[in-house]
């Protein structure tokens, strides 16, 4: 009876503080994806929260969510992930260019991104615009913490965007954040299953960067290097 109660006790806590509502607990472990959605006054998307299970370490799984040079090959409609400053060992601004349907030109912006350790099971991280043709502001955080022996990933992103239509394709905006999420979690996968050595390379990547060193200098200085 006491290790039961234990038990509840933990599902609790883990409920609590993933803000996940207990009735979706059961879809979550099947593997589906959680959204909830949260009006914000002013603004013309919802902020989102989506949570997910990867099958893997929280560390694994932040280093690919994190794999900034690395995200265009993964990530629906990205075509250039450039890191290119470090302002922290933590803390590096990337460059992208996102594809967009014709007639529409790719987007271009630079966001700001930084993580922290909190445990050896829990990581968190953070980014936010630093130049955009298209938001006026992003306000995103993750959480990668282990549950039951894989990674629960909770991710809060508010977006606002600079168009006055913006309104209009909100679902369009969703549907793709979603893609993108659902993203990071095959890659993971794959990565975890079949490239040890990708894997490897951005876990000590994380790794060097707490500790204090600028562990994407190399590659900042490769890629700015390329014509």
């Amino acid at each position: 009876m006491k290790i039961f109660l234990t038990l509840i006790l933990l599902l609790s806590s883990i409920i609590s503080h993933s803000s996940i509502k207990e009735k979706d607990i059961s879809a979550l472990e099947s593997g589906k994806q959680i959204i909830y959605k949260e009006d914000v006054e002013s603004a013309p998307w919802p902020k989102l929260h989506i949570y997910q299970l990867i099958d893997a370490t929280p560390l694994e799984s932040l280093a690919i969510f994190l794999a900034l040079d690395h995200q265009k090959n993964y990530l629906p409609n990205v075509v250039m992930s450039k890191p290119v400053k470090h302002v922290s060992p933590t803390e590096v601004y990337t460059s992208y260019e996102l594809e967009l349907p014709w007639p529409l030109s790719n987007s271009h912006y630079t966001h700001a991104s930084d993580f922290t350790k909190v445990s050896e099971s829990e990581y968190t991280a953070k980014w936010w615009v630093i130049t955009s043709e298209s938001a006026e502001s992003v306000d995103g955080s993750a959480e990668f913490k282990e549950y039951k022996g894989k990674t629960m990933m909770a991710y809060h992103s508010l977006v606002k965007p600079k168009s006055m239509l913006a309104g209009f394709v909100e679902g369009t905006m969703v549907e793709d954040t979603l893609s993108s999420i659902e993203a990071v979690r095959t890659e993971t996968h794959r990565v975890k299953k079949s490239d040890q050595k990708l894997l490897k390379k951005y876990v000590k990547i994380i790794n060097d960067a707490l500790k204090g060193e600028n562990s994407y200098q190399e590659i900042i200085q490769s890629l700015s290097s390329e014509k």
